[in-house]
């Protein structure tokens, strides 16, 4: 009798090993699975850059440089005043097609395609501006 006792817990040792083995399967299967869908935020980021701005207000304009970050397509940046809104390509008087990165330098001014003085109480907004998607990448307000 003592041998089919030891007979009937290895079968049962077997089977919740398999057991646990399945759920540890299970668990790290759906832990992958959600921190790929959850977690992975960098796909949807978008691009990123970062600009400077020094206003002459002599002159009344703003000179905006890309400091850091993505390069850009001169066509899809898109700076947003309180009088106008024009594209980089536009008032660097460059190809829509050309790609804007770090020390490039634009300039907003009446004299330009801007067509407006820059004051210290303006508020001028970049955005990376595409068919499916319009992101905001800078700021500028005033002083």
């Amino acid at each position: 009798m003592g041998g089919q006792f030891w007979r009937d817990s290895v079968g049962m040792s077997e089977s919740i090993g398999v057991a646990v083995l399945i759920g540890m399967t299970i668990v790290m299967t759906a832990t992958v699975g959600l921190s790929v869908l959850v977690f992975d935020t960098q796909a949807d980021a978008g691009p990123q850059a970062n600009f400077s701005f020094d206003h002459v207000q002599d002159s009344s304009l703003l000179l905006i440089t890309h400091t850091q970050g993505d390069e850009l397509e001169a066509g899809n940046l898109e700076i947003e005043g309180p009088q106008n809104s024009v594209s980089w390509a536009e008032v660097a008087n460059t190809n829509e097609s050309a790609r804007i990165g770090p020390g490039d330098i634009a300039q907003l001014s009446s004299g330009n395609a801007y067509g407006a003085d820059v004051t210290q109480q303006d508020t001028v907004t970049i955005y990376y501006n595409t068919s499916e998607n319009r992101t905001q990448l800078d700021e500028w307000s005033g002083g």
